[in-house]
């Protein structure tokens, strides 16, 4: 069964922009570039979609695990955060670590190399859904934390352990994901999903009233503000950045 798609996509001058949609991993390009892009003129099945006149794809990547979100390095090599755990009912994961590095060294559209690295689900580990670039290294989400690996000269997959960044980032409740975003100044800004689906006095009932005020906002359904540079950063509900925006958890209303 293929896992979550993702489309990796050209057109033109050959600009690439990554796009999560769900099971694996495509190449897509129109004719023009496609020569370019693929090597060939993307026959078969085009990946199983529909695309509209011009356009082809190929397969880039499949049964890479639970997809969550990915980053193309300026060499082209991809990198996807994967996750697994109780919130896809502890299914058996790809062996080896979450953090697939993606390399297509023939120029066919398909990723030739595949290289799995960090924690894997033997350790405990359930992966994660955020990762980025930033300096030369890549950031990613795994369990409670959000780690940076050096990436080495020479190959795509870190050698060495990473450090951690952020720590002890909440796991409970209904949303236990953190994706983040790393701004040109260094700021590393995490969301933290809400721990109960709209902040009700009895989660998820039909017509339990919300809670006021939603206590849950001092700790959850929000953004924090981290700095990319350091490593050692602890949880804590005062690292808050209160100029970011606040997730609503639909205002408090009962759920229809």
């Amino acid at each position: 069964m293929r896992d979550d798609l993702l489309i990796r996509r050209s057109m033109g001058s050959c600009d690439v922009a990554a796009v999560r949609v769900l099971g694996l991993l495509l190449l897509i390009a129109a004719p023009s570039a496609a020569q370019d892009a693929a090597g060939s003129s993307c026959a078969g099945d085009k990946g199983g979609i529909t695309l509209p006149p011009g356009f082809c794809a190929t397969v880039f990547a499949d049964n890479v695990g639970h997809a969550r979100q990915m980053v193309v390095a300026p060499n082209g090599v991809v990198y996807v955060n994967t996750w697994s755990g109780p919130y896809f009912r502890n299914d058996t994961p790809p062996p080896g670590g979450f953090l697939p590095a993606l390399q297509d060294t023939t120029g066919d559209g398909h990723a030739d190399v595949v290289l799995r690295f960090g924690p894997g689900a033997e350790s405990g580990n359930a992966g994660g859904t955020g990762i980025a670039l930033y300096r030369g290294a890549l950031y990613a989400e795994t369990n409670d934390r959000i780690v940076r690996y050096a990436l080495p000269t020479g190959a795509i997959a870190p050698s060495g352990p990473p450090e951690a960044v952020v720590s002890g980032l909440p796991l409970t409740g209904d949303h236990p994901m953190h994706p983040f975003k790393i701004d040109a100044q260094g700021n590393l800004f995490v969301d933290l999903g809400s721990a109960t689906n709209s902040c009700q006095s009895e989660n998820r009932m039909p017509n339990s009233p919300g809670i006021q005020p939603c206590t849950e906002l001092n700790t959850r359904a929000g953004i924090w503000r981290y700095d990319a540079n350091r490593t050692g950063q602890h949880f804590s509900p005062a690292e808050r950045d209160r100029h970011c925006r606040r997730t609503p958890l639909r205002k408090n209303r009962a759920a229809a």
